[in-house]
């Protein structure tokens, strides 16, 4: 069982370390034990605590009836939430995005598919992936950033997601009169494949043929296939930090061989920093401004 401190329980739930303080101290939220030099440190059972408190709390429940509930009583109030009509859908998202995290960074794949299904049967596999599936990915991104979640866990959960978007596109049916052809790719040194994943699917639905590259692709071969086709656009993913040495002469390698091409780049904001984009090549800021510039 791992522990985390009271600082990784704010950057999991997004409640300030003060209030946990607060409500561990007025109203017996916690009993963390502590280190021989008196510091708090929490288990998984502490974690899946307050990802529930603070949904609950959203949703209109006082810290002080919800720190009397069992644990059968927290599952059945949150339970209640993903169905209540009062309740708004981005507190319902964030239930589900919660208890993904609560099952994903314990490895618990059967509770986490559990979950997973409990939202496909309320919202369509576009809803899942932008309001849950996205918001998730950016929260265990950059706790992986700050090390408050460690390399097997972002893979663990990751890599189910990723199993489950393939079943979705798989189940797509082939486009008869595409309205346009985009390719898909990931440069060298990136693996990160979901938000790739999910453009695709996005692009698939409205009737995109897509070129899925995938990861790792040499710049080289991909503009040789862009100019083979006549491919005028294409969308890409950096998460891995290369430098903005290596990352801007890839860039310009792309517009010089693919000049009549727009090239749109999609990742963390660390990642694509510092890019110095001509004007063939556009950042995507989110998953409304992807529709808007390619759908």
């Amino acid at each position: 069982m791992r522990t985390y401190s009271i600082k990784e329980l704010e950057n999991f739930s997004g409640v300030k370390a003060h209030t946990i303080r607060i409500w561990e101290q007025r109203y017996t939220l916690f009993k963390p034990n502590r280190t021989e030099t008196g510091i708090r440190y929490y288990n998984d059972e502490d974690l899946k605590k307050i990802l529930a408190t603070a949904i609950l709390v959203k949703s209109g429940f006082k810290i002080s009836k919800v720190a009397k509930l069992t644990k059968e009583e927290i599952h059945q109030e949150l339970s209640k939430v993903e169905n209540k009509s009062d309740v708004d859908e981005t507190t319902k998202y964030e239930t589900y995005i919660n208890n993904l995290l609560s099952a994903g960074v314990q490895f618990l794949e059967d509770e986490f598919n559990a979950i997973y299904d409990s939202a496909k049967s309320k919202y369509t596999t576009f809803q899942i992936y932008t309001e849950i599936v996205y918001p998730l990915l950016v929260k265990i991104g950059t706790m992986w950033g700050k090390d408050d979640l460690n390399p097997l866990q972002e893979h663990f959960i990751s890599n189910i997601l990723r199993q489950k978007l393939l079943v979705e596109i798989d189940k797509m049916p082939k486009l008869e009169n595409p309205k346009k052809e985009v390719i898909l790719f990931l440069p060298e040194k990136e693996t990160h494949e979901i938000g790739l994943l999910l453009s695709n699917f996005i692009l698939r639905e409205a009737g995109i043929k897509t070129y899925y590259l995938g990861q790792q692709v040499p710049v080289v071969n991909l503009t040789t296939m862009i100019n083979e086709k006549n491919i005028k656009e294409v969308v890409g993913f950096i998460f891995y930090s290369q430098g903005s040495e290596k990352l801007n002469k890839m860039l310009k390698i792309c517009t010089k061989n693919c000049p009549n091409t727009t090239f749109y780049w999609g990742g963390t904001k660390e990642s694509i920093l510092g890019l110095h984009l001509d004007k063939n090549h556009q950042i995507l800021n989110s998953i409304e401004d992807f529709k808007n510039k390619l759908i």
